[in-house]
């Protein structure tokens, strides 16, 4: 029986009418959808520590007050975005958890251009932009036990229709909210309003589609090889720097590597022709 949890009649009809959107049944179990939260993540996780809870579930709220984005920055969530969590169980190898990110971020992409009708541009790992600038990113949580995934617990942020600079007020880091290169769809869709309902019943029923797929080895590796067509179409016009310890630096992506990790060239000592391994996805750096 699915569960459904709603703070207002209206955040109800919008999740009846997901499941009702198409005959193919979603394989989600139970729906949240608040007003506010301060973070759908930290909410998700809550739910998860209840023995009660069903999976897989999902977690929407119109403004996160204390959203968060990778390595800890916070991601400035006012209301007409898509904020959201999607939590599975999954016996996955912790090794293919970069198959999880990818599909993910592929999933958004796809989403965007059934929306836009344009195709937006992937920065390593799994940044969304629209002509340079950020328009959607992911967060992913794992539970790992004994080489295996238990859990996996997925934020997505969307800048759909969320006011631009209202948006650039709520960066913390006021020394670079001014030269951060954000955008939304709204405006990219020059000031009309997407639909984020159908926005997000994409997001669903392609994960209620792909998920179970990872399964295959040879779903996987086709995962891989289209997310790196895809990095290697943004290098011509995204530009990147790295941190290492105390060393920033420009560099220019030379492989993205099975599991994530890069090898790619500093440009701060083109005379040396310096190589250097990126080893992580999950744990490096990146300005």
């Amino acid at each position: 029986m699915i569960k459904i949890v709603c703070s207002d009649k209206q955040k109800l009809d919008f999740i009846y009418n997901i499941l009702n959107k198409s005959k193919r049944k979603l394989f989600f179990q139970e729906f949240y959808f608040y007003d506010s939260l301060s973070s759908t993540q930290d909410y998700a996780f809550l739910l998860g520590k209840k023995s009660e809870t069903c999976y897989p579930y999902l977690v929407l709220s119109e403004i996160q007050t204390g959203g968060r984005g990778r390595r800890g920055s916070n991601w400035a969530s006012p209301r007409g975005g898509v904020w959201m969590t999607i939590v599975f169980k999954t016996d996955l190898e912790a090794s293919d958890l970069f198959c999880m990110l990818i599909l993910t971020t592929l999933v958004i992409s796809d989403a965007i251009k059934s929306q836009l009708h344009i195709t937006p541009q992937i920065k390593w790992p799994n940044d969304l932009l629209i002509n340079g600038s950020k328009v959607a990113g992911i967060l992913i949580d794992t539970e790992i036990e004994y080489g295996k995934m238990t859990k996996v617990t997925l934020g997505i942020g969307i800048n759909s229709n969320n006011d631009l600079v209202v948006t650039k007020s709520q960066i913390l880091d006021k020394s670079v909210a001014g030269d951060l290169k954000i955008t939304t769809l709204k405006y990219a869709n020059d000031g009309s309003e997407i639909n984020n309902f159908e926005l997000v019943s994409f997001i669903l029923y392609k994960f209620n589609e792909l998920v179970p797929k990872l399964e295959s080895k040879l779903y996987r590796d086709e995962l891989r090889n289209l997310y790196r067509r895809r990095i290697e179409e943004s290098l011509s016009t995204l530009s990147y720097k790295f941190r290492i310890k105390e060393y920033e630096f420009k560099g220019e992506i030379i492989k993205v590597n099975d599991d994530g990790s890069l090898l790619v060239r500093d440009l701060n000592q083109l005379t040396d022709n310096k190589i250097v391994r990126i080893d992580s996805v999950f744990n490096s750096s990146l300005t």
